[in-house]
């Protein structure tokens, strides 16, 4: 689905002010179908865009699709949860894991682009976000990008002098990779000590939202309450 297919089924929705409960009762994930008198609307405006070459129907059973792989919310599990952490890709994502806490005096925020499971012999478990920075995924990536350059890596004192020998041949990207190449091996680098635990015997219940229905992104927020009655929130 592209974006301009995409942006027409959403005006139309938006234009008529439905919410996203109205939305999914319009639509049958089962068969990807949507309702006819909606479905007939909006390919109306489907095949008056030039930009759209798609058929129709292809469209709407995409964007059913779409949404269908955003729905779904509800009590959840805890295995379930560490399930969802673990499909993300969280050093190249742009979003992180965001944890948050409301209370009447405070708000709170922190980003995260680390997790990890510890597990205790009583059954427990122990599941931490932290901000551990990539740097060995970054040194790897660094070092290929100079290979791929043919620059001898064995030795990190002759790095740069080969580099400043390749400049003036370098186009402007290479160039851009070669300084962040560098950037990654030879600068140092803060690492935010920052991090929230949470203890898989303290949680009474985990709830999650749909996810949101912005192409590329999918958000969803979980909400973790404690058998103390305190709670926090998890948006990813």
């Amino acid at each position: 689905m592209t974006n301009k297919e995409y942006s027409i089924i959403m005006g139309y929705f938006n234009d008529k002010k439905v919410s996203r409960i109205e939305l999914e009762k319009l639509l049958d994930f089962e068969n990807l179908t949507m309702e006819s008198n909606t479905a007939s609307e909006i390919s109306k405006l489907l095949k008056e865009s030039p930009e759209v070459e798609s058929k129709p129907q292809r469209v709407i059973k995409n964007f059913v699709r779409f949404a269908k792989e955003r729905s779904g919310s509800g009590e959840i599990t805890w295995d379930e949860l560490i399930s969802r952490l673990k499909e993300l890709e969280l050093e190249y994502s742009d979003f992180g894991i965001r944890v948050q806490r409301f209370s009447k005096p405070a708000y709170w925020e922190i980003f995260f682009n680390h997790f990890n499971t510890t597990d205790y012999e009583d059954g427990n478990v122990k599941l931490t976000f932290n901000q551990e920075y990539y740097e060995e995924t970054e040194n790897e990536n660094a070092y290929e990008v100079l290979s791929d350059h043919d620059i001898d890596t064995d030795s990190e004192t002759n790095i740069v002098s080969q580099v400043a020998a390749k400049w003036d041949s370098l186009s402007e990207d290479d160039k851009d990779s070669m300084i962040s190449a560098l950037d990654a091996i030879y600068a140092s680098h803060y690492v935010d000590k920052s991090r929230v635990d949470i203890n898989k015997n303290d949680v009474k219940k985990i709830t999650m939202t749909n996810a949101d229905l912005v192409p590329e992104v999918g958000l969803r927020d979980y909400s973790i309450e404690f058998t103390d009655g305190d709670f926090i929130s998890l948006r990813f």
